[in-house]
């Protein structure tokens, strides 16, 4: 039995306060589903208080993720995704279910692809506050393959089964991607561009680490819809989208900020960075469309405490490019 591991949570220390607890102890170092505990520091900051020795054999040992924060130990946009739903049921202050797919580093150092079905539970103090959130994930990667000499009859039922289940996770994804995407440009709506973008925000401040944001806009777009129609104006605005998706990297937060107005969140990118991409996107459209775009760009700065003082920052950039020329880039000190 994993005593180190058990003993350095004082919510899993108290299961010893009486015999009656010993089976939940067994449950957790015995069962074969990953079961977590993590501590409520802030709206999207959790820390990995405990694990049990499934959790630890998928990630590392204790030394390697107790104590850490989840940006540390999963990669973006997974890790997006699981404050995402942390956070959630912190909120609300009820039990959740939800499911997951993605990538992590094993505790090897090897890229793993998994899917989990999750259920979060709140824990809550005596003044009613949720201080941990405990956890339990079902790998369904790991699922056992259907037993030798199944009766046709079960075959069928467990066929049924997979396919309904199959249907409920592709609708339940499709309206994830609804809730979260622009339905023209496919890139991240603003509300939950926004919510991204304040995780990164927090987690450069926190690491000291370069952020970068970008705002540009299609020049002369209210000329397009007036003269050529709004079909004209769509059809731009998927071209613009499209073009920057293929420019900017995988980390990099990309979303449609208004009208024909967008955003990219570039974290761990430095000025110089920003501009180089800027540069590459605003040559690429040049090159290929009929369109072209004004850019600013904004760096965080140590009184940056939300997305919106850099968006403000970016925005006077854009508009000074567009004072200047348009098809341009401008870069806040």
């Amino acid at each position: 039995m994993h005593k180190t591991s058990w003993m350095t949570s004082d919510i899993l220390g108290r299961l010893n306060a009486n015999a009656g607890m010993l089976l939940l102890r067994s449950l957790w170092e015995y069962c074969p589903e990953h079961m977590f505990i993590v501590r409520v520091e802030g709206p999207a900051d959790f820390v990995i208080e405990a694990m049990n020795s499934t959790r630890q054999a998928m990630l590392g040992d204790e030394t390697a993720c107790i104590g850490k924060r989840i940006e540390q130990l999963l990669p973006p946009p997974m890790c997006h995704g699981v404050i995402a739903n942390l956070h959630r049921c912190a909120e609300c202050g009820s039990p959740i279910r939800y499911e997951e797919k993605g990538g992590y580093v094993d505790r090897h150092g090897a890229c793993q692809q998994g899917h989990w079905q999750t259920l979060l539970v709140p824990i809550t103090n005596q003044e009613g506050r949720v201080t941990h959130l405990f956890g339990v994930s079902r790998d369904m990667s790991q699922l056992p393959e259907q037993p030798v000499g199944a009766s046709p009859e079960s075959k069928e039922f467990e066929r049924r089964v997979h396919e309904r289940t199959a249907e409920l996770v592709a609708a339940n994804e499709h309206l994830t991607h609804l809730a979260t995407h622009d339905c023209l440009t496919d890139t991240y709506n603003r509300r939950y561009l926004q919510e991204l973008a304040e995780l990164e925000l927090r987690r450069a401040s926190r690491y000291e680490q370069s952020l970068c944001l970008m705002m540009l806009d299609i020049d002369y777009f209210k000329k397009i819809n007036d003269s050529e129609g709004h079909l004209a104006g769509d059809e731009a605005l998927r071209c613009v989208a499209h073009t920057i998706l293929a420019t900017v990297r995988e980390c990099d937060l990309v979303g449609r900020y208004g009208g024909d107005e967008f955003l990219i969140l570039m974290p761990e990118t430095t000025a110089d960075g920003a501009r180089e991409i800027a540069e590459r996107l605003r040559r690429t459209l040049t090159q290929t469309s009929r369109f072209t775009v004004s850019i600013g760009i904004a760096c965080l700065a140590p009184t940056d405490h939300f997305v919106v003082d850099l968006i403000h920052r970016a925005d006077t950039m854009l508009l000074q490019a567009k004072r200047n020329g348009r098809n341009r880039i401008e870069c806040a000190a």
